[in-house]
């Protein structure tokens, strides 16, 4: 297992959840609303920064969980340097349990940012409702899902390496 790998992707993924939440405090929201004498209104939002910390958050995202998988010759690509059992098995479910996280936070993130860019882009004498707070903050949770599971994969499918040492049995010292 090299440590650089997990080092790499666990920041990676930490800053992407990071970005994530910055997204979720910078969503576009109604600033003022100025009403005019004949009867006409004009909105004005503030959020464009979350459209630019959520794109951050999905590019960190895929570049670690590409990492992962690249690192790990996707599994499907090299079936034969791990062992069967019960690590590789584990390994395999949260692979897939690790993809599965990683579409539900980029969905999150993605709609988010394109929620968020309607609101800006509406005409200013339109007050859309505020993108709801859930958005970004779903796919920040699911952003922090599937770094664990990722990590998990990483460290069971190592174990379940071929190549990987043999564990040390009968060598504990006395302390």
């Amino acid at each position: 297992m090299s440590k650089l790998v997990v080092v790499i992707s666990f920041v990676l993924f930490i800053t992407a959840f990071g970005f994530a939440l910055g997204s979720e405090s910078k969503r576009s929201k109604v600033t003022s609303v100025t009403i005019y004498r004949d009867g006409t209104f004009e909105c004005f939002y503030r959020g464009k920064s979350s459209i630019a910390f959520a794109a951050v958050a999905l590019l960190l995202l895929l570049v670690a969980q590409l990492i992962v998988t690249i690192t790990t010759r996707c599994l499907c690509c090299a079936r034969s340097a791990y062992k069967h059992g019960a690590v590789r098995t584990y390994a395999i479910v949260a692979f897939i349990i690790s993809w599965v996280f990683f579409a539900t936070a980029f969905s999150f993130l993605i709609v988010g940012a394109i929620e968020n860019h309607k609101h800006l882009t509406k005409p200013k004498n339109v007050c859309a409702a505020e993108l709801k707070s859930t958005v970004f903050a779903l796919g920040a949770a699911f952003t922090f899902l599937t770094m664990l599971m990722s990590e998990l994969y990483y460290i069971l499918i190592c174990k379940a390496s071929i190549s990987a040492a043999p564990p040390s049995v009968g060598l504990a010292e006395d302390v």
